[in-house]
């Protein structure tokens, strides 16, 4: 697959973060590769980024349940994943709970809440974000990172179902 249509086929499952699918573009005969490898390829990439660079790729992801009209910043695959689990439609008090659960998680971590939505509903998330309030910044930082690579598997899952939203 030549180098533009790879990055525009798996440039948007790392958020905001094609360069990862541009750094292992190189480094492997893709060609002879599953997209379960090549996804494998790019979790290990991210996974010997340095600190620096890993907490730039958290700081890519949204704040969740951002008010309707207020989404701008949202990539297409985030909109997507924030409706299905009602999180761009919540009452006023839904939201007001949340926008407070994410002000107290930035304020102890220092980037956002980061959690794969697909499958779960609001409650689920408002749940797993008070829980999550109680971790370490170092196994809250991990754990942001695993639910990263478990955005990107969802996000290849629905490539491979003909649901990507390719990147422009």
């Amino acid at each position: 697959m030549e180098q533009e249509k790879f990055i525009r086929h798996y440039g948007s499952l790392y958020e905001n973060s094609p360069h990862i699918a541009l750094a292992i573009y190189d480094k492997q005969r893709l060609d002879t590769l599953s997209p379960l490898e090549i996804l494998s390829l790019m979790k290990d990439y991210v996974t010997k980024m340095d600190h620096e660079s890993k907490m730039s790729l958290i700081l890519e992801h949204p704040e969740l349940g951002i008010k309707k009209g207020l989404q701008n910043n949202l990539t297409a695959h985030s909109k997507k994943e924030q409706n299905r689990a009602g999180l761009d439609s919540l009452s006023g008090s839904d939201f007001n709970l949340l926008s407070s659960l994410n002000k107290e998680y930035m304020n102890k971590f220092k980037f956002p809440f980061i959690i794969a939505v697909s499958g779960l509903n609001k409650e689920e998330v408002f749940r797993n974000i008070q829980v999550r309030l109680q971790n370490t910044v170092e196994k809250e930082f991990n754990t942001a990172l695993e639910e990263i690579h478990k955005i990107a598997e969802i996000r290849l899952k629905n490539l491979q179902q003909g649901y990507l939203i390719f990147l422009p």
